[in-house]
């Protein structure tokens, strides 16, 4: 009897040390936040601004550039955060579907200092659920 409960504790650790969870066998899905005052008529940023210049309720574009897509439908979101962490605003969800391994979205959003305070924030991508980029950006409202 001790001799097959032994067999078996030896095969469970044997064959549980082969077991893995979450990504594995491929890169890690990344990607890079472009903000810029607009996109071309080709879908592309006219600019990659290091600060967000703006009068209240101006535009400004949010291009995200992904990486190491499966095919596969993804969700993704925005949120904008002070540089404490709270909460000041987020997008809506936005549903899409890869079809390569790369693949571009993007959100145009008005800035209203009442929601966004001047000053540092941080931009959060998610995809998932899961926060793939953190990104700190300044933001300075122009005289009208």
């Amino acid at each position: 009897m001790k001799a097959k409960i032994l067999f078996l504790l030896f095969i469970s650790i044997l064959f549980s040390s082969k077991i893995t969870y979450g990504q594995t066998g491929g890169k890690k899905i990344n990607a890079r936040l472009i903000v810029c005052s607009g996109l071309s008529e080709k879908n592309v940023p006219l600019d990659d601004l290091k600060e967000i210049r703006v009068k209240e309720g101006e535009k400004v574009t949010l291009y995200v550039k992904w990486f190491n897509l499966k095919k596969k439908s993804y969700i993704t979101s925005m949120d904008f955060l002070d540089i404490n962490g709270n909460y000041l605003a987020q997008s809506s969800e936005y549903k899409f579907k890869a079809k390569n391994k790369t693949h571009n979205t993007w959100n145009n959003r008005k800035f209203k200092k009442v929601i966004v305070p001047e000053g540092v924030i941080k931009i959060r991508i998610n995809l998932d659920d899961v926060i793939i980029l953190e990104r700190e950006i300044e933001i300075k409202y122009k005289s009208e």
